[in-house]
Formats: structure tokens, C-alpha cells, sequence
């Protein structure tokens, strides 16, 4: 019987990071608001090239790399997200293509 394993793990975060203090002259908040309301102190902005596609598939190819993996290695992917490029195709036919797993069956 064979199971399934995590071999490796790839993240990706953008260089850009928003900082509760720059929010403040945005907005009228607080540091200390947004802290005890969310427990967020800084967040990560994209750059207007990068999409939650651009950034799994950077992500991805981290963990092939961290596998000791190729794509020629990988025979499914699975994606879960809430933000789509378009609603036609689906974000999991686009992020095969941008890895060119040909052979990888995608399981959405």
C-alpha cells in the first residue's frame, strides 16, 4: 500500500513588507488597536507582477529543491485557495502549466 508523505516545503512571502505604524498615517487606527483586534503587526504586500500564482509556483519549486525533487518527480498537486486569477480555467491548470508538469494529475 502506498501513502502519501510531505518530502519537502516551499514558501514564498513578497518583499514588501506594510508595518501597523505606516497604517496609522493611512488610517484612523492604532498599532495597539490593530495588535489586540487581529494580532497582526506587519503584513507582506505583492508587487503588481506577483499573483498568488507567480508566488506558488516559486513556492513550489522551494520544496521540489528542499525534496531533493524535479517536476518530472510529482504526480498530483493539490491547491486550495480564495483568490482566482479568472474563474476560467481553474488556478490548479494554470499553476501545472507554469511548473510544466505534463504528467501530474490534478486533483482540485
Amino acid at each position: 500500500m502506498r501513502y502519501s508523505r510531505i518530502l519537502g516545503t516551499g514558501s514564498y512571502l513578497p518583499e514588501k513588507i506594510l508595518k501597523n505604524a505606516e497604517l496609522e498615517k493611512m488610517v484612523d487606527t492604532t498599532d495597539e488597536w490593530i495588535i489586540e483586534r487581529t494580532g497582526i503587526r506587519q503584513r507582506h504586500i505583492a508587487a503588481s507582477h506577483e499573483t498568488a500564482l507567480t508566488m506558488a509556483e516559486i513556492a513550489g519549486r522551494r520544496a521540489l529543491e528542499a525534496a531533493g525533487l524535479s517536476v518530472q518527480d510529482i504526480g498530483m498537486i493539490v491547491v486550495g485557495t480564495t483568490t482566482p486569477i479568472k474563474l476560467f480555467p481553474a488556478r490548479l491548470a494554470i499553476y501545472k502549466n507554469s511548473l510544466v508538469l505534463p504528467a501530474a494529475q490534478p486533483l482540485i
